[in-house]
C-alpha cells in the first residue's frame, strides 16, 4: 500500500485531535517508566472486516511495545461490547464517534464531527468508559454518484441535488429513508423533496453500487469506506450542513486500558488513519482469497513505520 503525505495526514488528525483535547479527553503525557511489559490487554472487535482490521492495527502496535495482547472477535454489537468493556472481558475496541454517542445518550442531537467529539466525553462518564483521540477516518453513510453524473450535472454536494431533484432517483438500504438521515432530514437540511427513491435490501451495498453503475439510481447511500468507491471512481458528495452524523473512528477503553502509555501508542495509529486509508485497508482485505486482517494491518503499520 502506498504511503500518503504525512504532513497532510497529520494535519487532518491534529485538527480532530485538538477538538477532542478541548472536550476534556486530551492525551496524558506518557510516563517513561510505564511500559507495556507484563500488561495484558484484550482487544475486542465487532464481526465486520473493517472492525477486525482496526482491532489488529491497535493491538499490533501495543504488542510491538511489549503488551500481552489477546483478541476477542466475537464480542458482538455495541449492546454487547459496552458491558464487556465495563466488566473487563475486553479492554479496548474500535468504534465510531456518532454511533457511540447515540448509544450512550439516545437523546443526543450532535451531527458534525466537532460537535459529536465535544459531546462524547460527558456521555461516556456514566458508563465509566474512556474514548481516546478519534481518527480523521470517518465511516459514516455517504451519498455517492458516478463521476459522469457529477460532471454532467455539476453535482459535488448533497445540496446540489436540489437543481436536479425531479430527475434524480436516490437508492438507499431498506429503512434508511425513514430514519434519522432520510426524507425528513433531507427536506429540513437541504430542502430536497421532489426526488424518486428506491430501497434495496439484502446485500444492500453491493446491490446499490450495481444500481448506480447501471443507471437504475442516480445517487446511492453507502458506507464512506466501501472499497467500490475507489475501484469505480465514484464521487462522494460533500455534506457541508452535516446531514449525516459524523462517525470518526475512535478507540474506546475500559479502566485497565486507560493508561497514558496505551493512549500514546493507540493515538499514533489514529493520527495516520484517514477515510481514504481505511477504504484501501478494506479493499486489501476484501474478497474470499484476500489477506487476513492481521496481515493487512501489519503491512499498513510497517508502511507507516509504526512498528519501527
Amino acid at each position: 500500500m502506498q504511503s500518503r503525505g504525512r504532513n497532510r495526514v497529520l494535519a487532518g488528525a491534529l485538527a480532530v485531535g485538538l477538538l477532542f483535547s478541548a472536550s476534556g479527553c486530551a492525551t496524558t503525557r506518557a510516563d517513561p517508566r510505564d511500559t507495556g511489559h507484563g500488561v495484558a490487554i484484550t482487544v475486542g472487535a465487532q464481526d465486520t472486516l473493517e472492525n477486525r482490521i482496526l482491532a489488529q492495527l491497535y493491538g499490533q502496535v501495543l504488542a510491538h511495545h511489549g503488551y500481552d495482547i489477546d483478541y476477542n472477535e466475537g464480542v458482538g454489537d455495541r449492546a454487547s461490547f459496552i458491558p464487556a468493556l465495563q466488566s473487563g472481558i475486553i479492554d479496548l475496541i474500535p468504534d465510531s464517534t456518532g454511533a457511540l454517542l447515540y448509544g450512550a445518550d439516545p437523546g443526543a442531537f450532535a451531527r458534525s464531527s466537532g460537535d459529536v467529539i465535544e459531546a462524547l466525553p460527558d456521555a461516556l462518564v456514566p458508563l465509566k468508559l474512556h474514548a481516546f483521540h478519534p481518527a480523521e477516518a470517518d465511516d459514516a453513510d455517504a451519498f455517492v454518484v458516478t463521476s459522469e453524473f457529477s460532471e454532467a450535472n455539476q453535482v459535488t454536494s448533497i445540496g446540489d441535488l436540489a437543481y436536479r431533484e425531479r430527475q434524480v432517483v436516490i437508492g438507499a438500504p431498506v429503512g434508511f429513508l425513514d430514519g434519522r438521515h432520510g426524507r425528513t432530514a433531507l427536506l429540513a437540511v437541504y430542502q430536497l423533496s421532489g426526488y424518486g427513491t428506491r430501497e434495496i435490501g439484502g446485500n444492500a451495498t453491493t446491490a446499490l453500487v450495481s444500481a448506480l453503475l447501471t443507471g437504475s439510481v442516480h445517487v446511492a447511500v453507502i458506507p464512506s469506506t466501501t472499497p467500490s468507491i475507489g475501484l469505480n471512481g465514484l464521487v462522494v458528495l460533500r455534506d457541508p450542513k452535516s446531514l449525516i452524523t459524523a462517525q470518526n473512528i475512535v478507540p474506546v477503553a475500559g479502566t485497565a486500558a486507560n493508561r497514558p502509555d496505551v493512549r500514546r501508542l493507540v493515538d499514533s495509529v489514529s493520527a495516520e488513519l484517514t477515510t481514504d486509508e481505511l477504504r484501501e485497508l478494506n479493499e486489501s482485505g476484501s474478497g474470499g482469497d484476500g489477506p487476513s486482517p492481521e496481515r493487512v494491518a501489519k503491512e499498513w503499520l510497517s508502511d507507516k513505520r509504526l512498528l519501527d
